[in-house]
């Protein structure tokens, strides 16, 4: 699947790489002029899913609400839910869409408020697609300051279920990773897609599922809840669905991938909220050519039996969930 993306000429990764000749930066495939990139919140509610992205001009998805109840709440740029990449240098190159550990943001090359490029048949108006020159996170062991500019546009677009192509407790992420002339390769297996960092004290409980079915509590140390866990220690998992849920598990947040693959969990302390951490990792292998690297997932919310319900909408709806 080629995602419709903006025909952007990526004027602020020239400007911010210097050495990179202009002419030599590829623009994504696609037509359609670029908007400004908005200096304001961009929000989307469908009713359920309250979704306010760009908060502060950091280019990521910052904040979810659910029925009034918030999620995930920005914290830094770190954190959010957002896409990643890596190379082989691991922590030491890791492109990041929101901006680097010292709290500078990537570039907005563009936004598009009215996206229709999932594929999905959903509305316009339930869209949002954000393109991005990712700054370098710049935090092999310790933070070391303002990470550059790095030459990858990354195109993150979130649409909404309109509650009748899907249920409005389901929400599509598409993610598209294109590397430009000078950039590493990306290590797909260290490359989050996305990863999110949703409120611990809010959903302390982690599941996985193998199938999107069947859920089972993630207890690598004996117990479900992130909270108890050793702070910045990555747990691992195989399977199709992560989540984290309310102790009642009234309310969880999830996130699908068609296809099984490697999943991390971790309890995180943010700079003003108590964090969990999870992610589908890429896949495996790298990307080393110039062209775009697609892959669909799906956030859901609700009981573990609603997401159950919209992952099963969403399988029988889309035939097309990208490469990664």
């Amino acid at each position: 699947m080629v995602l419709k993306l903006r025909n952007t000429i990526v004027l602020s990764i020239c400007l911010a790489l210097g050495g990179v000749a202009c002419d030599a930066l590829a623009a994504p495939p696609g037509g359609g002029g670029g908007t400004p990139p908005p200096s304001t919140t961009i929000s989307k509610n469908n009713g359920v899913i309250l979704v306010n992205s760009n908060v502060f001009n950091v280019p990521m998805i910052s904040a979810i609400s659910v029925l009034g109840t918030p999620l995930l709440q920005y914290d830094n740029p770190g954190a959010g839910l957002q896409m990643t990449a890596r190379s082989s240098a691991g922590n030491a190159y890791n492109p990041t869409q929101a901006g680097d550990c010292a709290g500078n943001p990537s570039t907005l090359l563009s936004s598009d408020s009215n996206w229709t490029g999932s594929g999905t048949g959903l509305p316009a108006a339930n869209g949002v697609l954000l393109s991005v020159a990712p700054r370098n996170y710049n935090e092999p062991s310790s933070c070391l300051g303002a990470g550059a500019v790095l030459p990858f546009q990354f195109d993150f677009g979130m649409t909404q279920g309109d509650g009748v192509v899907l249920p409005k407790e389901g929400m599509y992420l598409d993610m598209t990773y294109t590397r430009l002339p000078g950039a590493d390769a990306i290590d797909k297996g260290q490359s989050e897609m996305p990863a999110a960092f949703p409120l611990a004290d809010v959903l302390p409980l982690a599941y996985v599922s193998p199938d999107g079915i069947n859920f089972a509590p993630f207890a690598p140390t004996g117990t479900n809840d992130i909270r108890s866990w050793q702070l910045g220690v990555n747990y691992g998992a195989q399977g199709e669905v992560v989540a984290v849920c309310t102790p009642q598990l009234t309310m969880c947040m999830a996130i699908f991938s068609s296809k099984s693959e490697q999943i991390l969990v971790s309890h995180r302390q943010g700079a003003s909220h108590n964090l969990a951490y999870m992610t589908l990792l890429a896949g495996s292998g790298s990307i080393t050519d110039f062209a775009p690297h697609h892959g669909k997932k799906l956030l859901a919310v609700g009981t573990l039996s609603t997401i159950t319900a919209v992952i099963a909408t969403a399988r029988s709806h889309v035939t097309d969930w990208g490469e990664l």
